[in-house]
């Protein structure tokens, strides 16, 4: 590694084609790394690039685990990547900066890369106490080097000046592979595309209807109610397709609710219970309005059942803390009246939405018989 940071910047005022510097790259240092780390090669690919017809700003040598990518243009892998002034090499868990690029365009891209390596960075608990680094400057100026940067989840820099001992890189390489691994495992039964959708959905506003996620959805709603009070122009009864469901660690489909959406509910609702718009309730701090909860009438656990989006506000409802939880919890005779009433208010905006459910259907979903 060492001979490329000596020789890479006059490696590429020199002919690409044939130089030596690529055959040491793309092959030589990808056949030591099987060698010396004993990779097995039906779990790893390690592949090196020093560019496609002309020299790359970062060359850089890649390890994947095949389930997961066998190219640096998506996916997480560990990375060796050369900075572009030859002072250094970082040994970098990253991810494919193309792929974020495509997606969302080179500026949404860039904040989305980034966050996914700093969602992830938290989850991780294997992370090596040497591999701590949050950023990396690769001195150069490409797109690819911004992306490198971006996407870098954690590990180390070997500076040209005091580099380590080749004991230390294969150790250091051994235990991040560990971390590697871990992500293997938090990926799940899941496509990269799947995870990668998963891991930002707070960061778009979506939160999964389960208890885990419930107190942070509600806290989001009472957020975006401070940015949207003054923006309530918008279409209640409106078919939308039913969305694309999330896929869980598990490989199960999932539903999302917007936080957005059910902030705007509540502001409809004037930020009253809808059971009785003489409930009492608190004044929120973060809002300083009445605090009243979002909740689907009919609920998005039952999304795969219905052709049309559940998550609009034709399904919304605005309750009191006491109201949401006796919906949730009650008996089944004081539920049933609480339903009812929601039920009659909403069931033509719901038709209107291409959601047609009788109140016998509700309450079997509620768990309540009609016996």
């Amino acid at each position: 590694m060492k001979r490329v940071l000596s020789e890479y910047q006059q490696a590429k005022s020199e002919e690409f084609k044939g130089h030596p510097l690529s055959h040491l790259i793309c092959h030589e240092i990808k056949d030591t790394l099987f060698k010396v780390v004993d990779l097995d090669p039906n779990i790893y690919h390690v592949a090196g690039s020093v560019g496609k017809g002309r020299w790359a700003e970062i060359p850089w040598v890649s390890i994947f685990i095949k389930n997961l990518t066998t190219s640096a243009t998506r996916g997480y892998y560990i990375v060796y990547l050369f900075s572009a002034d030859g002072s250094g090499v970082y040994v970098s868990l990253n991810q494919g900066w193309t792929y974020f690029k495509e997606k969302y365009g080179t500026k949404v891209g860039r904040a989305k890369i980034q966050k996914t390596a700093s969602i992830i960075s938290e989850k991780l608990n294997t992370i090596p106490q040497n591999m701590n680094l949050s950023n990396i400057d690769l001195k150069g100026e490409g797109d690819l080097a911004r992306g490198y940067e971006l996407g870098h989840v954690c590990g180390r820099f070997y500076d040209v000046s005091n580099f380590p001992s080749s004991e230390d890189i294969i150790s250091d390489l051994q235990a991040l592979l560990v971390t590697y691994k871990e992500i293997e495992g938090l990926i799940g039964h899941r496509s990269i595309d799947q995870f990668n959708d998963f891991i930002l959905l707070q960061e778009d506003g979506q939160f999964l209807e389960d208890r885990n996620n419930e107190e942070e959805y509600q806290l989001a709603a009472q957020t975006f109610i401070i940015f949207e009070s003054s923006n309530v122009g918008y279409e209640v009864d409106q078919k939308r397709e039913r969305p694309q469901p999330i896929i869980n660690k598990g490989g199960q489909k999932q539903w999302t609710r917007n936080a957005s959406l059910a902030s705007k509910a509540m502001i409809l609702s004037n930020y009253t219970c809808e059971i009785d718009h003489s409930h009492k309730t608190f004044i929120s701090k973060s809002t300083n309005k009445p605090y009243v909860e979002c909740h689907h009438l009919v609920p998005i656990a039952k999304q795969e059942e219905f052709k049309y989006d559940l998550d609009q506000l034709a399904n919304l409802v605005s309750l009191c803390p006491l109201c949401h939880r006796l919906i949730h919890y009650g008996k089944n005779e004081e539920k049933e009246k609480l339903l009812k009433k929601l039920y009659d208010q909403r069931k033509d905006h719901l038709k209107k939405i291409g959601v047609e459910i009788t109140f016998s259907k509700l309450k079997r979903i509620y768990g309540i018989s009609n016996i």
